[in-house]
């Protein structure tokens, strides 16, 4: 085990950057990881193609082309490394990307190349540029990776090979990729505004708590109190770094009772197997040396993600430092959200690739034989482009609303609108939809409902097809029934139900949940982020409204919406 510790400990410190920005420190991390990966495949095909040639099974003059590539793969890897290590990784991100488009243009004949064997490989460019270097780049490398396929079409064959398709292709992509890397920088931008304010709060309670306890030091009754209304935990140390404090909410944050805790040293309090050995030095110098350390500082405790701070205790007469006292607070959901993050880059990345492979697909394929107009078959599968493109556009809106719900900045209009139009815009979004997994889709409006409603007709509309999109995804036989009825004097309601799989009922309280989905093997077959109901939740609320949900395992589902009448 500490082998593999060992490992990870010095691969961590080969790819880790240290920088003040974390945007940038990001980066460089990723970008340090592709060139390690780079090398480490480049020096197993070099050790392999020496070995062949001196058990000479290549010939000398085999030999030297690969031998030559792979020798220069290394050192150019190795440079950008330094660069993204010394100096700058913004630079070293150029360099690399720029060395990639070089590589990938020498991967096949113009011909093939261009006639689709290898074509695919120019989006790399386009896609990568939007995590090593954000995504006001992408653009740039569509149109360097644009202008290196026209080249490339002129030495193929000149007019036989019309790049206008692939140009097409890659506007496609780079623009996606732009509204993904987009969405990721707006995220992790408020997350750090987040981080920022929590830090400084935590820092400014801190300061509180010594001055008060610095006052009161001698009211040992009184400060107990204090101390056991406080949330986060705390404990002071004297000026012999041995506690004489604690509050029961530290002892449940580290499952150490008050009577062992209470006299121990600092060294005993953090020698526990919970605590790395690294993470019990940090936490040593925060408290021996609270004025080296202007934040707060994260460890790892057992399963746990603790937020560390400490200050001076002083004596308010004689300004003598007497010990110091740290607060230590939860912080097991912000990392959980921190490495959401992470998931989220990776199911992008998941959910982008089928579409994505449909758009190239599609593109190679009117590439290889354009003679003039666009025939019938070929403007078919521009179809097929688009509407895959549409889906990962859905997607990306859902993102963008959620973001707009999570920073407040979502508003509705009120206007006035037929009822009915809600259950005709939702057929046609839906019924292709529902008819090709042979599913029926019926709908109904209680004779008691007013004709007109007002409101934000496109949210609601959002609001219904969400709903029976989400109740097409689960229902393999059967189908989805949708009913608009009067709910009391007050209030209409919009009723989904549908024959699908059923919802367990522990799983019931968190499926509105941003980025969750029910636990099962079904889920990823179906695709998605799970912000769907998240985002139906989030709106009903801002209309005043509410929403139901029954379900029975194998039976079904009933989602219920009541909203007031305006």
């Amino acid at each position: 085990m500490k082998f593999f510790e060992q490992i990870k400990s010095n691969y961590d410190r080969l790819v880790n950057v240290p920088s003040s920005d974390p945007d940038d420190a990001r980066r460089r991390k990723l970008l340090n990881i592709i060139l390690v990966g780079l090398m480490t495949i480049a020096l197993i095909l070099l050790a392999v193609t020496i070995t062949l040639l001196i058990l000479s099974i290549l010939e000398p003059d085999e030999a030297v082309a690969p031998i030559t590539a792979l020798a220069a793969t290394v050192i150019g890897v190795t440079v950008f490394y330094l660069i993204n290590r010394l100096w700058s990784g913004v630079l070293a991100s150029v360099f690399f990307l720029f060395f990639l488009m070089f590589v990938i243009s020498l991967t096949d004949t113009p011909v093939e190349l261009y006639r689709g064997r290898s074509l695919f490989l120019f989006i790399l460019p386009i896609i990568i540029s939007g995590f090593l270097l954000g995504s006001r780049y992408i653009f740039v490398f569509y149109i360097l990776s644009s202008i290196e396929v026209g080249v490339i079409a002129e030495i193929a064959g000149g007019r036989i090979y019309d790049p206008t398709f692939a140009y097409i292709a890659f506007f496609i992509i780079a623009y996606v990729s732009w509204l993904s890397a987009r969405g990721l920088e707006d995220a992790l931008k408020d997350l750090r505004a987040i981080n920022l304010n929590l830090d400084k709060l935590v820092e400014q309670k801190t300061e509180e708590l010594a001055a008060t306890l610095a006052r009161e030091i001698e009211l040992s009754g009184r400060n107990q109190a204090i101390l056991d209304s406080i949330a986060d935990g705390v404990v002071v140390f004297d000026a012999n770094h041995v506690s004489i404090l604690a509050n029961p909410a530290l002892c449940r944050m580290i499952e150490m009772p008050m009577e062992k805790l209470r006299g121990m040293s600092l060294v005993d309090f953090v020698k526990t197997r919970k605590l790395a050995p690294a993470s019990q030095g940090t936490i040593i110098g925060i408290i021996e040396h609270p004025e080296k350390t202007e934040t707060s500082t994260q460890v790892e405790w057992g399963k746990k993600t603790l937020s560390v701070s400490a200050a001076r205790v002083q004596n308010m007469q004689t300004n003598q430092t007497i010990g110091a006292v740290a607060v230590i607070r939860d912080i097991t959901r912000e990392a959980e959200i921190e490495k959401m993050k992470d998931s989220f880059v990776a199911i992008v990345s998941h959910e982008l690739r089928t579409p994505l492979n449909a758009i190239m697909g599609y593109a190679e394929m009117l590439n290889e034989a354009v003679h003039g107009a666009i025939n019938e078959k070929q403007s078919s599968m521009v179809g097929r482009i688009m509407v895959n493109t549409q889906r990962l556009l859905a997607m990306v809106g859902d993102l963008l609303d959620e973001a707009q719900l999570k920073a407040g900045k979502l508003s509705l209009t009120k206007q006035p609108f037929k009822t009915s139009s809600l259950l005709e815009g939702m057929h046609s979004t839906m019924d292709k939809i529902t008819a090709d997994k042979g599913l029926y889709l019926t709908d109904e409006i209680i004779s008691d409902m007013p004709d007109k409603l007002v409101g934000d007709a496109r949210r609601l509309q959002q609001i219904l097809v969400n709903l029976v999109n989400n109740s097409a995804k689960f229902t393999e036989k059967g189908g989805i029934h949708v009913r608009i009825f009067r709910s009391g004097s007050e209030h209409w309601a919009i009723e989904v139900q549908d024959t699908g799989l059923g919802i367990p009922s522990e799983e019931i309280p968190y499926i509105f949940d941003t980025f969750r989905q029910v636990e099962n093997p079904t889920i990823r077959t179906h695709g998605g982020f799970g912000l769907g109901l998240s985002i139906v939740k989030q709106v009903v609320g801002l209309m005043g409204g509410k929403i139901n949900v029954t379900s029975e395992l194998g039976k079904g589902s009933i989602f219920t919406i009541e909203l007031p009448i305006q």
